[in-house]
């Protein structure tokens, strides 16, 4: 028993996460990760300038507060108090200006999309692969629920946002998920769909945590 007491002290959490984003996509992500158990993230530190409003279903449901900022809605559920996991928050979108933040953590995870966000996840996969930290980005998440979700290096993707994210940086150590779907598809963005790419997302910045240990 005192052996099993003495691997059991061993399974801490260690390592940062950036997480950009805690919307729709990035709230599922972040959940995944503060629910892991013996190990996972010590730190998680989360980007996000929007508020909840009527369309944050996943919010609401959750006891998120029309008007208050996703992160402090984050701040409410997992307070510092927790010791447990560190949680950091910003309540701004992540920008140019706290580029000097990136080599601070083992991982990233962007799940900010639309607009024009493609050339600031480009200007932060370059930054990113200088310090040598992975980056994993979405690759679409429309679908209705049953289109496979897939995990790919950016390099290789051959549909989707990541086509055109491709043109934008050579950088190599960047990670695609999604369904490889566009806007133009013309498909709903479900549940089930954010619930598969955020799990995938969360397996695979566990895995680049864990192979930067060793």
């Amino acid at each position: 028993m005192d052996e099993v007491k003495k691997l059991e002290e061993k399974l801490k959490p260690f390592g940062s996460l950036l997480l950009l984003g805690a919307g729709r996509l990035g709230f599922r992500v972040f959940e995944k990760l503060i629910q892991v158990h013996r190990g996972g993230f010590k730190k998680i530190t989360v980007f996000d300038g929007s508020r909840i409003d009527g369309k944050d279903a996943y919010h609401l449901s959750k006891g998120a507060r029309i008007g208050e900022k996703k992160v402090e809605f984050l701040k409410r559920l997992y307070p510092v108090e927790r010791n447990y996991r560190i949680v950091e928050t910003f309540g701004v979108n992540f920008s140019k200006e706290h580029f000097h933040l990136i080599k601070n953590h083992d991982v990233i995870v962007s799940t900010i999309a639309g607009g024009n966000t493609l050339n600031l996840v480009a200007a932060i996969s370059k930054e990113a692969e200088k310090h040598g930290i992975p980056l994993i980005t979405t690759n679409g998440v429309f679908g209705f629920g049953d289109e496979e979700v897939k995990v790919e290096k950016l390099q290789k993707a051959g549909a989707g946002p990541a086509l055109y994210l491709k043109k934008l940086t050579g950088a190599e150590n960047v990670f695609v998920v999604g369904t490889g779907k566009l806007i133009k598809d013309g498909l709903p963005i479900t549940s089930t769909i954010l619930e598969n790419v955020a799990e995938k997302i969360a397996i695979l910045s566990l895995k680049l945590l864990y192979g930067r240990k060793t």
